[in-house]
């Protein structure tokens, strides 16, 4: 029976001659969905019967006919006779169609890449020789959304820079160096994994915003950042360190002195002492 079903189908539904009185069923080739979110596998059937009181629906995973059936159910012409609701969603798997209506998609919920794999569905009506089951499958393919993710300077023990760009997808998308120009493939530098990569480029132009671009799911996606000459920063921050150097050195000299002179002459000596220095120090500055 079941390879008489498989001739029927390949035969008649892949050439698009099958009538309203033959056993049909039609389902995508394959279906994309990204990790996370829930997916939908279509699957309507055709039969010679126009009326029937029960129908069962059964999908099975990797193998057509002898696979391991992951979700059945029985749909009956009056479901609160015996508590049995097809269309009820439960768990990872239940019906996303109505069997009243020859459908049976199936709904799985909050997909992972344990769930990539080749789907098949199949219907029994109450007659135990009235089924018919899909020979072709429908696939899975679990997808992580394309992403630009980061845009970062990183500094190589030698001291050398580069400009990195870090992307995730499956798969990986291509990065493409906007500003500057990038004239020679050999100066990018590509790292890749089944689901990340990064793109890197010599930071040896000054002064500029290097950007990075991917041509993603949603359209172009583009992040940038202001690198300034490594050197020029170099002479900017010791600098100012010396000055806080003096600073600090200073009011530690002048701390020194007041609490020695303290020590030696008493206070009102001391009193004195800062008179002159406070003297003293504003002749300096007049001079100046």
């Amino acid at each position: 029976m079941a390879l008489f079903q498989m001739i029927v189908f390949f035969s008649f539904f892949s050439s698009g001659l099958i009538s309203a009185d033959e056993w049909s069923m039609t389902v995508p080739q394959a279906v994309k969905q990204n990790v996370g979110e829930d997916a939908v596998l279509p699957c309507s059937f055709t039969t010679p019967y126009t009326s029937y009181q029960n129908i069962t629906v059964v999908w099975r995973i990797k193998y057509p006919f002898e696979g391991p059936i992951i979700f059945n159910c029985l749909s009956t012409e009056n479901p609160s006779d015996n508590g049995q609701n097809c269309t009820e969603s439960i768990g990872h798997y239940s019906l996303a169609g109505n069997p009243r209506s020859k459908n049976i998609s199936l709904r799985i919920k909050n997909v992972s890449f344990s769930d990539n794999t080749q789907y098949f569905c199949r219907f029994e009506l109450s007659k135990k020789g009235d089924t018919y089951e899909t020979g072709t499958g429908t696939s899975l393919n679990i997808q992580i959304p394309q992403t630009l993710e980061s845009i970062y300077i990183r500094t190589l023990p030698s001291g050398e820079q580069f400009i990195t760009c870090d992307v995730k997808g499956r798969p990986p998308p291509t990065v493409t160096w906007i500003v500057p120009e990038i004239t020679s493939s050999s100066l990018v530098s590509v790292q890749s994994d089944w689901d990340r990569a990064s793109s890197s480029i010599p930071a040896n132009q000054s002064n500029i915003n290097y950007t990075c671009q991917i041509h993603g799911e949603t359209g172009l996606q583009d992040l940038s950042i202001y690198y300034q000459k490594r050197s020029e920063q170099e002479q900017q921050i010791p600098f100012t360190l010396f000055i806080v150097f003096v600073v600090l050195s200073g009011a530690f000299f002048i701390s020194s002195i007041i609490l020695a002179v303290i020590y030696k002459i008493g206070k009102k000596q001391a009193c004195d002492f800062f008179i002159f220095l406070l003297v003293t120090c504003v002749c300096i500055v007049a001079a100046c």
